[in-house]
């Protein structure tokens, strides 16, 4: 029988099946049958089990029979699966990197097994060039292929993590609609993606952790290298390595490399002033080495000549679609109103590391909210933080923000800034109050600068601080000719003077003490004039020039006296009796300091070394020699409690002529070079060259004729920088004596010759000994040899 007829009598059996049901149900549940019928109502429940397992075979029955009938259902169509190649989305990297310190630095934490390294950085510093070159170097070592995402992070409107998930999704071949999703669903499905394979990411100018983090994959075959603006320290397993300007050899390198032209080998010089004015940063340099590419017809010289005037650096250092000032730009849009402020007016600091009560003071805000800007400005690298509550700017970022206030704020007036250095010149650093008094100076702010140099000079106590105190007194000397004020020009150009001698420079002490002379003669006044004629016979002494030295020295000694200025009275006695000393005239240093013994208790104690000091001297040459020692060793403590260094390395080298006098050379070298140790310390040029010329005179007196021959041509370098033609004639006279002892008679004869031409008939004593030595000594080693004999 077919199936369909078949199936049709079920329906209607089915049909049947139903009514009799639905009259058993009733029947069973109270209903009544006709009368004929009643006798079987008790058979209504076992009629409806019976009839119901019926209907359900039926129908099942049905169902089956159906099913047979018709045509077998398709099975539907799988979701294509998209089989790509492993992505290589690498940028090419840059060809002239030269950061091989950063480079060893990042293999050195990719080897100790760091899987994710953010590298920050400011703006051209090289962090997406190092990257890059990082990741190539490494890229054979990732089967699975490279994944890069530009974030944009200095933008106004960086890129949205869940583009970047979306696009490495699609690159690793995901179906679009799992491209598609919240947030964290498509970070789940990233990891998934990635969790199994060895791949290498590069994630390119992230803005913040919060942009990077979802993109971190979370398996251990991955290595992901961010770059960014910002210090990312908040990252999981994330390692930070921060990176800065290159050092000198490696900006040059970069250079070259960059240049790649034969002018860069031609003109050294120019090529590390360029270097240096770029501040070692990678995109200012090759910025730099592509305009001097693009110019043929300049020299390294030229293009460092442009970029000297700091007023166009930045426009200087701009070459197609590369711009410093640019990339500058972009991370100072990222700033707030208070972080530009402070940036900007910071950036105006004249010196170059200041803290934050001084960058408070230039950006007229509270300590609190300046030290917040700069903790920010920190962490964008725009600021520097060399040491705890110390700031700097690097040279390149600091003309843009000076370039800044110019446009951004109204003439801004540093007055505030002078007012408050002036009242903490005791706790800021030298340089910046030497920046600062020469800032104001440019600016003709010329009773501000005075009174700040007024106010610095009596803090100025330190051996070494001469250097600051020769650069103030030379801007106070300009503040002052300025405004017209003879009687303060003339103690400026006094204590110039005694800057220059105190550094060393000799020749260039006589001139401002000459014309401080000239103004307070002209002016009458006798105290300034018996500073100005001290200060002038000092020079005066230390060329050489004694006749005349004596004069002004014993004129302004007299006009202490008359003066009853005690203080000054003994530093002139000092000066004088040093002066006896250099003649070998000891009686008339006694003389001379023995009354100013009395003084002493009512002087500076630094001024007691100096009395002390030259008495000990004077001792020594009139066999008073234990005397003299004694001394040496009361000034040597004296300096220790005052520290004063400058007298102490002339009282090393006493005790040191002591010592080798007695023979006790190696005492005696010992001693020469502690006092080579303290002038170089103070940085006292003449200081150092006396030491090398006393620690030669020693060695030469023990035999050790090499050892006293490179002293003296040492003392022979250093006097020849200083333009001191007298000592450095007497410097080659000690090294001719060394040369003779040594039987180099020839090299002897020349260098004594070639002293002669320096020294001329200045009158020391000193000198008349070593030439008669050197003409005992070569009469015994008889004429010279003939070349070739």
């Amino acid at each position: 029988m077919r199936r369909g007829p078949v199936i049709v009598l079920i329906a209607v059996t089915s049909g049947l099946l139903s009514v009799l049901l639905a009259v058993a149900v009733n029947v069973a549940t109270g209903g009544t049958l006709p009368g004929p019928l009643r006798g079987v109502s008790w058979l209504a429940w076992p009629a409806v089990g019976l009839l119901g397992a019926v209907a359900v075979g039926l129908a099942i029955w049905q169902q089956h029979l159906a099913e047979r009938e018709l045509p077998p259902r398709a099975p539907e169509p799988a979701a294509p699966v998209r089989v790509l190649p492993p992505p290589r989305e690498l940028p090419a990297a840059v060809t002239a990197f030269a950061g091989k310190a950063d480079l060893a630095a990042v293999h050195r934490l990719l080897a100790d097994g760091c899987r994710v390294l953010a590298v920050a950085g400011p703006p051209g510093a090289g962090k997406s060039t190092l990257a890059l070159h990082v990741a190539h170097e490494r890229r054979h070592l990732f089967p699975d292929g490279e994944l890069f995402a530009a974030l944009r992070g200095a933008d106004p409107d960086p890129v949205a993590p869940e583009a970047v998930l979306a696009q490495f999704l699609d690159r690793l071949g995901a179906p679009e609609d799992e491209r598609r999703g919240g947030l964290d669903d498509l970070a789940a499905r990233f990891r998934s993606a990635v969790a199994d394979r060895k791949m290498l990411i590069v994630l390119d100018n992230a803005h913040n952790a919060a942009q990077v983090r979802p993109l971190l994959p979370g398996g251990a075959g991955c290595l992901v290298l961010i770059t960014s603006r910002r210090l990312l320290v908040n990252l999981p397993h994330a390692v930070a390595h921060p990176i800065g300007g290159l050092e000198s050899e490696e900006a040059r390198e970069l250079f070259a490399r960059a240049a790649n032209d034969p002018r860069v080998d031609a003109d050294p010089q120019g090529v590390a002033r360029i270097v240096e004015l770029c501040g070692g940063l990678p995109l200012a340099v090759r910025i730099a080495a592509a305009r001097l590419k693009a110019r043929p017809a300049w020299t390294p010289s030229d293009l460092a000549g442009r970029l000297e005037n700091e007023r166009r650096r930045l426009q200087e250092l701009t070459h197609e679609d590369l711009a410093v000032r640019s990339s500058f730009e972009a991370s100072y849009g990222e700033l707030s109103d208070v972080d530009r402020t402070v940036f900007r007016r910071a950036g105006s600091h004249p010196g170059r590391v200041f803290g934050p009560s001084a960058a408070a003071a230039l950006a007229l805000l509270d300590e609190s909210a300046t030290y917040a800007a700069l903790e920010r400005l920190v962490d964008t690298h725009l600021v520097e933080s060399p040491a705890p509550d110390r700031y700097r700017l690097h040279d390149l970022l600091r003309i843009f923000a000076r370039d800044l206030l110019s446009t951004e704020d109204p003439p801004y007036d540093h007055s505030a800034y002078l007012d408050w250095l002036t009242a903490h010149a005791g706790t800021e650093d030298r340089e910046n109050v030497v920046a600062a008094v020469r800032h104001a100076v440019e600016r003709r702010a010329f009773e501000g600068a005075w009174k700040l140099v007024a106010t610095v000079h009596p803090l100025l106590t330190h051996a070494s601080d001469h250097i600051y105190r020769l650069a103030l007194w030379q801007e106070a000397a300009i503040a002052a000719d300025a405004l017209g004020d003879e009687a303060r020009k003339a103690r400026a150009l006094r204590w110039v003077s005694n800057g220059f001698r105190s550094g060393g420079e000799v020749t260039k002490a006589l001139a401002p003490a000459a014309e401080a002379v000239a103004i307070t003669e002209r002016l009458g006044d006798r105290a300034e004039q018996a500073y100005a004629v001290v200060a002038y016979g000092e020079a005066l002494r230390d060329l050489s020039r004694f006749d005349e030295a004596r004069e002004a020295l014993e004129r302004g000694l007299a006009l202490f006296m008359d003066l009853g200025d005690v203080g000054s009275e003994v530093g002139a006695r000092s000066a004088l009796g040093s002066l006896f000393n250099t003649l070998w005239q000891p009686e008339s240093t006694v003389a001379v300091l023995e009354p100013a013994l009395v003084l002493l208790p009512d002087v500076a104690e630094h001024r007691r070394s100096w009395v002390l000091l030259g008495l000990g001297i004077a001792y020594k040459f009139t066999g008073r020699r234990d005397e003299a020692g004694e001394l040496i060793a009361r000034v040597l403590d004296l300096c220790r409690r005052t520290d004063d260094e400058y007298a102490r390395g002339y009282a090393l080298q006493e005790r040191g002529w002591l010592a080798s006098e007695e023979r006790r050379f190696d005492d005696a070298i010992q001693d020469m070079r502690a006092s080579l140790e303290v002038f170089t310390r103070i940085r006292n040029s003449a200081g150092v060259g006396g030491a090398y010329e006393a620690l030669g005179a020693v060695a030469a007196n023990a035999g050790r004729h090499e050892e006293s021959i490179s002293a003296c041509d040492a003392a022979i370098a250093q006097f020849e920088r200083l333009h001191d033609r007298v000592r450095t004639g007497r410097a080659r006279l000690n090294k001719a004596r060394a040369l003779a002892d040594a039987g180099r008679t020839m090299q002897a004869r020349a260098e004594w010759a070639a002293a002669e031409a320096l020294i001329g008939d200045a009158p020391l004593p000193e000198v008349a000994r070593l030439r008669e030595h050197l003409r005992r000594l070569i009469d015994e080693l008889g004429p010279p040899e003939e070349p070739g004999r």
